[in-house]
This record gives structure tokens, sequence and C-alpha cells, in this order.
């Protein structure tokens, strides 16, 4: 079994109300990381490392475009 398990979780971006801009969900990224903090603890494992990935758009503004969760095998 693997010591340490990287897991990139996407954002969903949702374009904002009447302006030429995207979003991500922070909603839906915040259950999705949820849930996988749940999942890997089940699994054994804890978070040791998580940081956002930004894009840029058409070079004008950044938006999240997930996050990025190590985590290390718990020791038994």
């Amino acid at each position: 079994m693997d010591a340490y398990k990287t897991i990139f979780i996407a954002s969903e971006i949702v374009k904002a109300a009447m302006k030429m801009k995207y979003e991500p969900n922070g909603d839906q990224l915040a259950r999705d990381v949820q849930a996988t903090l749940v999942e890997m603890h089940h699994k054994g494992y804890e978070l040791v490392s998580s940081n956002t990935v930004n894009s840029n758009h058409q070079s004008t503004y950044s938006h999240t475009s997930g996050m990025l969760l190590i985590f290390k095998k718990s020791p038994t």
C-alpha cells in the first residue's frame, strides 16, 4: 500500500450573474473536500497538505480550479 496519496478535487466553475466572469462553486468544493477527508480517514490516511490550484482566465483574473490534497498513511 502506498504511504502517500495525492488527490485533486476539481472545482465546479459557474458563470457569475450578469458578469463576464466565472467563479468556483465554493459550496460544492467544500462538500467534495469534506467527503474526501472522511473517505481517506476511513482508509487510514491523514491530511498532511492542502493547496489551491489557480488558473488564469484570458489573462485578466484567476480562479480556483480545485484543491490538491496530500495524505499520509496513518501509523497503525
